[in-house]
């Protein structure tokens, strides 16, 4: 007897091949038939006539490593069809560290008000799983873990910005290799950030053959996504030439004004590159807003001892040089208006929920000074939502063959159990991105269904999920066509997208007829 039997959807198998009508069985937690009709007995038969039924959604970029350590509910991703998450990105982790250097990760991770986050910064990928079991976490979606390589350069170096000595790049290689063997997908870079900005080729060639022994990949927020762009991709590119590790590309996107209409230009580039051999792939999210910290405006040179020591220059002769430099990026409303503050967490609230032309005004002073005040007040701990893409531009790549990531967070629906006002993104990604494709003609429902789930799963070569096949674990996401939209705004985030109608994990529900259910199915996915 089969566990439950779906009747009658449009079976869209995530391959990108022509979608049909017809039956899935699923039995202990695996899809055992797909079937123009199943008549086998079951334990649920449901009818899902005029829904697709499709793989659970991967979502390729994701910041949620912690958030079931917050809330195991994990809603904003699973209400939008995701089962699985690749966490660890843009170079940060709560691990790994030398075990006599742990004070340096406790720098690195900071205060958390929401969770107890130095007890789980662990000196290693398994030491933080060991710690999860042993509190018995729960998870709503599964999860895929990079290493971040920020972590494990502050954890050897400090904050210091400088080129890594060869013994320091043994220590961070030596770390990495332990947290490969324990099941870790692969390295994440956060080359706009600090540390990473201050790491040269010779460091990232080095962690890369750690990266290739297990076959896993480097994903990377790139040192540049603006005016210096090419040569970044050509940094990535050089890790490939190099090491014959993978590379993938995060967030893909052409920011700020002074680049908008070459997004053409950079999916030639890549083009490019794959021709020649080079193996590169990229994700995006369907927005034309990013976010981040305040910091990320400052001149990279600031960052040299992390965002708090950025913060502090403002406090010496520095600010002068900084507020020119801020200056140049902030001379008009619309500038100004593209910069929005979520959250000062709690130090400098009169901030908050507003963007740094409209903060100006109230208070009476310039927008670079405006910038300056708030990340002085709140000593650098400040997430914002930058507007840096043309509409344009995103709606180009949304129509090229790249994975679909959010770049965002698990978090509650409820605005109350929030800090600030974060990124629609984190709520609609996914269904928005079904629904850009649907009202704009992008591409078909089975290549943009394909781009959520195969192509992600073959980016990873994760080989039991991502496609509808006997034999593959039961990761399902069954959503009406016509109707899936995302709801969520800028002004209004904390709002459910329309038209996902059931998920499946390893079998069981996760959310049933729109609703979510009170069981926990998320995991580890570790890479044997």
């Amino acid at each position: 007897m089969q566990d439950i039997i779906f009747k009658n959807g449009i079976i869209c198998d995530g391959t990108g091949c022509k979608s049909y009508i017809g039956d899935v069985a699923v039995e202990d937690g695996k899809i055992t038939k797909i079937l123009s009709s199943i008549q086998d007995q079951a334990k649920e038969t449901i009818d899902i006539s005029g829904l697709v039924i499709a793989p659970g959604f991967i979502d390729m970029h994701s910041h949620s490593d912690t958030a079931f350590l917050v809330d195991e509910r994990c809603e904003s991703k699973i209400c939008q069809g995701v089962t699985t998450e690749v966490a660890g990105q843009c170079g940060a982790t709560i691990y790994s560290c030398p075990k006599d250097k742990m004070d340096n990760l406790y720098k690195y991770v900071g205060e958390d008000e929401r969770f107890d986050i130095k007890y789980y910064a662990s000196s290693s990928f398994k030491e933080f799983l060991s710690k999860v079991k042993a509190a018995n976490k729960k998870m709503s979606t599964n999860l895929i873990s990079l290493i971040g390589h920020g972590a494990l350069r502050t954890s050897v170096m400090g904050f210091e910005g400088r080129k890594a000595t060869e013994e320091e790049m043994q220590m961070m290689a030596s770390l990495l290799d332990d947290d490969m063997k324990s099941g870790a997908w692969g390295l994440s870079l956060g080359l706009g950030y600090a540390p990473g900005v201050f790491a040269d080729q010779d460091e990232l060639n080095a962690l890369g053959h750690v990266v290739k022994k297990y076959d896993g990949m480097v994903t990377s927020h790139m040192r540049d996504q603006g005016a210096h762009i090419f040569e970044a991709l050509d940094e990535m590119y050089e890790i490939n030439r190099k090491t014959n590790a993978k590379v993938h590309i995060a967030h893909l996107k052409m920011s700020g004004k002074k680049q908008w209409g070459r997004a053409d230009e950079l999916i030639q580039n890549i083009k490019e590159a794959q021709k020649v051999g080079i193996k590169v792939t990229a994700d995006m999210y369907p927005y034309t807003a990013a976010s981040s910290g305040i910091t990320n405006v400052f001149p990279k040179w600031t960052l040299d001892g992390g965002v708090a020591k950025a913060a502090q220059r403002l406090l010496t002769p520095e600010r002068d040089q900084i507020i020119a430099f801020l200056n140049e990026d902030y001379q008009t409303r619309q500038d100004g208006e593209g910069l929005y503050v979520v959250t000062t967490h709690g130090a400098y609230p009169v901030a908050d929920d507003k963007n740094i032309y409209e903060l100006s005004q109230e208070l009476g002073l310039s927008m670079a000074d405006t910038i300056a005040k708030v990340a002085v007040e709140a000593n650098g701990n400040v997430d914002c939502i930058m507007f840096a893409m043309a509409d344009k531009d995103v709606m180009y790549l949304l129509g090229q063959d790249i994975a679909i990531g959010s770049d965002g967070y698990g978090l509650p629906l409820s605005e109350k159990e929030n800090l600030g006002k974060p990124h629609p993104r984190n709520f609609g990604t996914f269904p928005r991105f079904l629904r850009l494709a649907r009202e704009n003609h992008l591409c078909s429902l089975e290549t943009a269904v394909s781009r959520m789930t195969k192509m992600t799963a073959d980016i990873l070569e994760l080989k039991d999920r991502g496609v509808l096949k006997e034999g593959f674990v039961a990761d399902i996401t069954i959503f009406n066509p016509n109707t899936i939209t995302d709801n969520a705004t800028y002004k209004n985030p904390f709002m459910k997208p329309t038209g996902i109608e059931h998920v499946i994990m390893n079998g069981e529900f996760a959310i049933y007829n729109g609703q979510q259910t009170e069981k926990r199915l998320g995991q580890f996915i570790l890479k044997k």
